[in-house]
């Protein structure tokens, strides 16, 4: 924020904000241990001599297999929550079509009614004045 009245507007602050006071980061089980097999493909792929000597040892089989179906059933968790999300949106949705064509076909039947009543009057009005000038 800046004020508008008058001496600060030279343009010497910098236009950045700085959020990073404002922002925490934890790090959870799972992305550490991505992290560590991340580190080991990497580790892996590049040359002996640049890895770490403070790598932890690798995890077992069996671990890994198990974070990685845990990672794929928060997936399916997530998929499934916005699956029945996006359902609970279309049925919202649906209602509110089914509503608006039933006031739509509401309207249109005041409208013509109205119509039919216009025309009602119309002729009555043309027959008044059709009589007045006879009667002239």
């Amino acid at each position: 924020s800046f004020c508008l009245k008058g001496e600060g507007l030279d343009g010497s602050f910098p236009a950045v904000i700085d959020y990073t006071p404002y922002l925490k980061f934890t790090q959870s089980s799972d992305s550490i241990s991505s992290d560590e097999e991340e580190l080991r493909t990497l580790g892996s792929s590049g040359s002996e001599g640049s890895t770490p000597e403070n790598v932890r040892p690798p995890f077992t089989d069996e671990n890994i297999w198990y974070n990685k179906c845990k990672r794929v059933e928060q997936k399916y968790r997530l998929a499934l929550e916005q699956k029945g999300y996006l359902e609970e949106l279309v049925r919202l949705r649906e209602n509110q079509l089914s509503e608006s064509i039933s006031q739509n076909k509401l309207l249109l039947q005041r409208i013509e009614d109205m119509d039919l009543a216009h025309k009602m009057e119309k002729e009555q009005l043309e027959y008044i004045i059709v009589e007045l000038q006879d009667q002239l």
